[in-house]
């Protein structure tokens, strides 16, 4: 698993996404925040999901393989920025305070 925290960490990085709400491999209860994307290993593979007020659970994905799990955990990333920056492009609030929208 630490071979696979490194390439995530090292993903995370390159694209400056540090400041994101993300938990890699922690399990499934802890450091559970709203609005966070994250990574678990399970038994049969890897799960990725989202979470949202009161760090309710939205769209959790199964993979069976770490680089399509690694993929998808990418592109929530990518979208929590995405919808974020333009949500304070159009002048609403983003779910959380972060420099990589905030002004």
């Amino acid at each position: 698993m630490e071979k696979y925290r490194g390439i995530l960490e090292s993903d995370i990085q390159i694209l400056a996404y540090g400041d994101l709400r993300y938990s890699i491999f922690a399990g499934e209860d802890v450091n559970r925040q709203e609005y966070q994307v994250r990574i678990e290993c399970v038994q049969d593979g890897f799960e990725v999901y989202t979470t949202r007020d009161r760090a309710s659970v939205t769209g959790k994905y199964s993979f069976e393989n770490f680089e399509d799990a690694r993929n998808k955990f990418i592109r929530l990333l990518k979208l929590m920025a995405l919808s974020n920056q333009e949500a304070v492009k159009e002048g609403e609030r983003p779910v959380y305070s972060s420099p990589l929208w905030d002004k």
